[in-house]
């Protein structure tokens, strides 16, 4: 079987980078839902050449989405459910839009995140097709317009696609190394709010300053950090309206990662203990959960997973190395659901959310061998349980 996909996929190279090249072109910043919604119609019409059942899912404040699906996931049997958003970080005015080539490398938005990895999971498809096996396997493909912005819409449509899934795979940029992804930390994004007392900044002596507060917040916060488990940002702050005034509101804006769902309570836990201990006497701290992933520790069923295609590799000829990353992506949420789920599948390359993103060629090529070959062994293993 493996001669036989890289002997389907080698000279189909170039229509891998054309197709690229297409979605690319198309700005689809997150916020951007014209041109979300023109992914959306591009990659419905080229699912729609390879799946017998392709729908539009229309969105008012956000991008459409796609969601296709063998004959098998479309009459209801669960099976595996493929991943990927066509949503990059770059908004509609950006200057960052061209597609180019250059050596062994593609530049362009969002040949990395990820539309790189939608061009794997199509040509994965493909080839699943050209073997005869999409007849039988239940394979549902969800592709979301609002991952970048935390998946506000599309996580209960995700959920609900993945819940009681043999195995779900999500097609973020592999590692350097050709890593995969069996596991990521979890994200808590915070607003931290503390009121003071405003006032004359002339007058001196004791004075509520929820700046001054604010301050010994963050020092406490930053201290949370212990180098594995627990990493926090405090990223923008803001606050008071002139030097002569004595700020009366102040904010910042905090980012956390766990790598586990105890991590996740030790640090709220922390958190709760920090914000309600003010040092500033009339000032008084509020700490909102403005979004959020759960942890994706490196399971038991991620490691399965991982073992397949890891095996699927070392029959093309390479090393599969597995990798812990500290940022988060719809894998999160369907690891909150129990559903093994491996995750980087899309093409080696680096740089993503700058203008400087790209991707090695023949890596498109390599990893959609690799997706099909591992989505026929969890088939296989799974039929012959």
């Amino acid at each position: 079987m493996h001669d036989k996909i890289q002997s389907y996929l080698a000279p189909r190279r170039r229509d891998a980078l054309d197709l690229l090249r297409r979605l690319v072109e198309i700005q689809s910043g997150s916020r951007n839902k014209p041109g979300l919604d023109r992914m959306a119609g591009e990659m419905a019409t080229v699912l729609g050449e390879v799946l017998p059942d392709v729908r539009t899912l229309p969105f008012t404040e956000h991008g459409n989405m796609v969601q296709a699906m063998t004959a098998p996931a479309a009459k209801g049997r669960k099976g595996i459910v493929l991943v990927g958003h066509m949503d990059t970080v770059f908004p509609a005015d950006t200057a960052f839009t061209a597609f180019r080539e250059e050596g062994d490398r593609c530049h362009g938005p969002g040949v990395y995140d990820m539309k790189g990895g939608l061009v794997v999971a199509v040509h994965a498809l493909k080839t699943l097709k050209h073997l005869g096996l999409l007849d039988d396997i239940p394979i549902t493909v969800l592709c979301n317009s609002d991952e970048e912005i935390g998946s506000p819409a599309s996580r209960p449509w995700i959920e609900k696609e993945a819940q009681g899934a043999l195995a779900a795979l999500v097609f973020e940029g592999g590692g350097a190394d050709k890593n995969v992804v069996t596991g990521r930390k979890g994200r808590l994004g915070m607003l931290l709010t503390v009121q003071g007392q405003a006032g004359h900044a002339a007058k001196g002596g004791a004075k509520a300053s929820a700046i001054l507060e604010l301050a010994h917040m963050i020092v406490a916060l930053e201290g949370l950090n212990d180098g594995r488990d627990i990493t926090l940002n405090v990223g923008l702050i803001e606050g008071g309206i002139g030097p002569n005034t004595v700020p009366e509101l102040a904010t910042a804006a905090l980012d956390a990662r766990f790598l586990t769902p105890q991590g996740r309570q030790r640090l709220e836990k922390d958190l709760n203990r920090i914000v309600s201990r003010t040092t500033i006497p009339g000032t008084v701290a509020t700490l909102i959960e403005q979004s959020g992933r759960p942890a994706m520790p490196q399971s038991e069923g991620n490691r399965r997973l991982y073992a397949m295609a890891r095996e699927q590799a070392q029959i093309f000829g390479y090393d599969l190395p597995e990798e812990l990353r500290s940022g988060v992506s719809d894998a999160n949420f369907i690891a909150g659901l129990d559903v093994p789920v491996l995750d980087g599948l899309g093409p080696v390359g680096d740089l993503d959310h700058s203008d400087l993103e790209y991707i090695l060629k023949d890596t498109l090529s390599e990893r959609a061998a690799l997706t099909a070959a591992t989505i026929a062994a969890i088939w296989n293993h799974a039929t012959s349980a």
